[in-house]
């Protein structure tokens, strides 16, 4: 029996040595992930004269960012009928990125003139200098009359975008967090335009998309708490053919 907690107790001091160097290892991965973050930021504000220049062949293709957006295999699933509709007066999208520290940014969508909202531009800010807490401004959508489509989402107790499965992807410009959408848009949507409409990337390719994958309601009823990811959107409906 003294020899059996022996090797008990030398191996919860094996395991106890074997956690605290994983956690070494882990500190060692985030600030790789960290520094591949920046790094990545740095060279889309490098790319911005090149997006500028992509922009003005866009113009010429009719509902490019509507294709683009329900082309992707995440994106798709968070716009709804009317969205698609109001989406499709979309002229452009920007990322205009800090030029002191790239991984801030702010999300623009350029829109023309439409029945929805009197706005020519939908503006979400996300400040990332403080690791962890992102800070994020939006800007109020100005809807003409009858026109609201968050306005049933606005009527139900879910304040969050992404606790309410009915909500309109406009509802996203006044969610009170919003980064994993806007991930997904800066960093994947974007700088790939032209991939995700030509169909280079297609909802079938999940390795081109995996690092950005937001968590399902499957993913939940696995999923321990921690590890779910905060503020991911729901899908609310199936890519229409």
């Amino acid at each position: 029996m003294a020899a059996e907690n022996g090797v008990d107790a030398e191996l919860q001091n094996s395991l106890k040595d074997l956690n605290a160097i994983n956690e070494d290892i882990n500190l060692i991965v985030e600030q790789l992930v960290d520094e591949e973050a920046a790094l990545h930021a740095k060279y889309e504000l490098k790319k911005a004269p090149l997006y500028k220049k992509r922009q003005d062949v866009i113009g010429k293709i009719p509902k490019f960012w509507l294709t683009c957006l329900e082309k992707h295999p995440i994106i798709t699933s968070l716009i709804e009928m009317e969205d698609a509709e109001a989406i499709s007066y979309l002229k452009d999208i920007e990322i205009e990125r800090s030029s002191e520290n790239p991984i801030n940014y702010k999300v623009i969508f350029n829109f023309g003139e439409n029945p929805y909202f009197s706005n020519s531009k939908l503006i979400k800010e996300f400040d990332f200098s403080d690791k962890g807490n992102a800070k994020v401004t939006n800007h109020k959508i100005d809807w003409k009359s009858g026109k609201d489509l968050t306005a049933t989402a606005k009527s139900t107790e879910q304040e969050e975008f992404s606790e309410n499965e009915e909500a309109s992807f406009f509802c996203w410009f006044d969610d009170e967090n919003g980064s994993e959408l806007a991930d997904l848009i800066a960093n994947d949507l974007f700088p790939n335009a032209g991939m995700y409409y030509t169909g280079a990337i297609s909802s079938d390719d999940e390795d081109e998309v995996h690092s950005f994958e937001l968590v399902s309601d499957a993913d939940n009823d696995d999923a321990s708490e921690d590890e779910q990811v905060e503020g991911a959107p729901v899908p609310k409906r199936a890519k229409r053919t």
